[in-house]
């Protein structure tokens, strides 16, 4: 047993060659390359583009709005018109008596002559059958019935005047109120078209008022459109830029994700790692493990197994460097087991 225990002794530090520590995992690694190429998303950047440009397309919009003037043009003066009529007068007399009056007069002017002188004859023979022809009774009758002859022309002659003339101031008057007529029909179409023009001046005043009105009304409706286009293209970078930040936030948490089970599986891997140092660790003692049972049945103290940890460096990495060996190497060894010399030769010698 003590040659077993020199020979574990002189034998040189056995050096762990395995895996220490788990390393970066396979999930590990990929969350740190995805991580290193993590990159703001497009969408963020044209959604500010997009807001900066809408911004400057805001600050040049303006409105000015339109002026409206009179569009009412007056029309021509209007001028009243003069009504007038002519007198009837001796002229007028003359222009609208019958211009064959005498001519219609002369068979009544030569039938009152030939009555005269019929008269006359029948005044002669009377006087001639009373034996007074010739003499002053005949003169007499004669003057008498040339005076009923005069009479009876001038009566003739004056009424056909008379009649002529009333006729041709009638005819007169008859024109004078066609043309009095004529007058005011004239001067009634002047008024219409007065009114006329009046009527259209006010409707182009109106139309075109209302031709301004609706021009500035599409001008306006042009502004607000406009600007509702670009609040509608604001909402729509907005939107963007959210899309493109949850799109981010959504890498981040799958990165993170992925870390976590990097993690979990690094931490599965170091598990595999320690039990393989435990189980080295567990390995290279056994040896001095035995040396230390064999000695307790020696002793007739049964003694528990103990298990060792050995750190860097251990009392095997001494022994290997030499540090530990002298004299008393073995009483060292002893020691470190928890034995003395003098207890394994009392020992052994009781037992033999």
């Amino acid at each position: 047993m003590l040659a077993q225990g020199q020979a574990l002794a002189n034998q040189p530090y056995q050096a762990y060659t395995g895996q220490l520590t788990a390393g970066t995992s396979p999930l590990q690694q990929q969350a740190f390359n995805q991580a290193a190429n993590l990159q703001v998303p497009s969408s963020i950047g044209q959604a500010a583009q997009t807001a900066q440009n809408i911004s400057q397309q805001a600050q040049n919009l303006g409105y000015s709005p339109a002026t409206f003037g009179n569009q009412f043009t007056a029309p021509s003066a209007y001028q009243a018109g003069t009504f007038d009529t002519d007198m009837f007068g001796t002229q007028q007399a003359q222009q609208y008596m019958n211009p064959y009056l005498q001519q219609a007069l002369d068979p009544q002017l030569a039938e009152a002559r030939r009555q005269s002188q019929i008269t006359q004859m029948q005044n002669a023979s009377k006087l001639a059958g009373a034996g007074a022809y010739g003499g002053g009774r005949q003169a007499i009758m004669d003057a008498e019935t040339q005076r009923n002859l005069a009479t009876n022309l001038a009566n003739i002659t004056g009424q056909g005047y008379a009649t002529a003339f009333d006729k041709a101031q009638a005819a007169f008057n008859a024109d004078q109120a066609r043309k009095l007529q004529a007058q005011q029909l004239g001067e009634q179409s002047r008024q219409f078209g007065a009114g006329q023009a009046m009527t259209g001046a006010q409707l182009g005043a109106q139309y075109g008022l209302a031709g301004q009105q609706a021009t500035e009304a599409s001008r306006q409706f042009g502004a607000n459109y406009g600007l509702q286009g670009l609040n509608t293209a604001l909402q729509g970078a907005q939107t963007q830029g959210q899309l493109g930040t949850a799109q981010n936030q959504a890498g981040l948490a799958n990165l993170g994700a992925l870390s976590g089970l990097g993690q979990t599986q690094r931490g599965i891997e170091s598990e595999a790692v320690a039990a393989d140092r435990a189980q080295f660790e567990e390995e290279r003692l056994n040896p001095y493990k035995m040396v230390q049972f064999q000695q307790s049945l020696l002793s007739g103290l049964p003694l528990a197994a103990q298990t060792y940890n050995v750190s860097q460096p251990s009392w095997l990495q001494s022994l290997a460097q030499g540090s530990v060996f002298g004299a008393n190497s073995l009483d060292s060894i002893l020691k470190t087991l928890g034995l003395s010399s003098g207890q394994t030769s009392t020992t052994s010698a009781g037992k033999t």
